[in-house]
């Protein structure tokens, strides 16, 4: 269960990583088209005032006031390629990013699909395995009433310290959860199987791996 909750939140990771995306192209779209709508007001004054300084120029009456007209003039005509060029830039770039905010936004949608499966999907194999769940634990429950506290405390207290494995087998001389030797003499008890011994190494109780495959 924790597994399949663990792939629904890296789901999840995913969608929100590519809204924030999202949300931050669309961001950097609005700056954009206001950066182009000032350019474009830039250009119409510029154009305005190039052809007021036009007009101007038909009715000099001296060279010097010519000169700075005309110059005056050059100045606008240069300012307004500036612009245009800036203008087309800007045009190339917002409709790269609105073709780029709808590919996410296919992306997002087609991934919320797959999400909603996955979960609806999710959510009938974590129905079995409560149900399944459930079952062993009542099982377990019915175990442990036949036998003596003190051994269900120490069964408790290894379990929580060594990973929910609590009853290793002991085969060959060595522990099958740590694998370490265990000393001749305790492996003769073990065989015997007349008390409850425990791993010196990681403590885990200890059960006689041929007799177990016997049973």
């Amino acid at each position: 269960m924790e597994t399949i909750h663990d792939q629904l939140r890296d789901h999840k990771k995913m969608l929100d990583k590519l809204v924030a995306d999202l949300d931050q192209q669309k961001v950097e779209l609005e700056e954009m088209a206001s950066l182009k709508g000032q350019r474009q007001i830039e250009l119409d004054e510029a154009e305005e005032r190039h052809t007021k300084s036009k007009e101007r120029l038909m009715n000099v009456s001296s060279t010097k006031e010519y000169n700075a007209v005309e110059k005056e003039m050059d100045q606008l005509k240069r300012k307004s390629e500036e612009t245009r060029e800036q203008l087309e830039h800007l045009k190339e770039a917002i409709e790269l990013n609105e073709r780029q905010i709808a590919e996410k936004e296919d992306k997002i949608s087609a991934l919320r699909k797959q999400i909603n499966g996955v979960e609806q999907e999710a959510e009938g194999q974590i129905a079995v395995l409560q149900k399944e769940l459930k079952s062993w634990e009542a099982k377990r429950g019915e175990a442990r009433e036949g036998i003596k506290t003190g051994i269900i405390r120490r069964y408790d207290f290894i379990r929580s310290r060594r990973g929910g494995r609590a009853i290793v087998a002991a085969r060959d001389a060595h522990c099958e959860g740590c694998f370490m030797a265990i000393p001749p003499q305790l492996y003769i008890q073990i065989q015997r199987g007349e008390t409850l011994e425990s791993c010196p190494s990681c403590q885990r109780i200890l059960y006689y791996y041929e007799d177990a495959i016997e049973e």
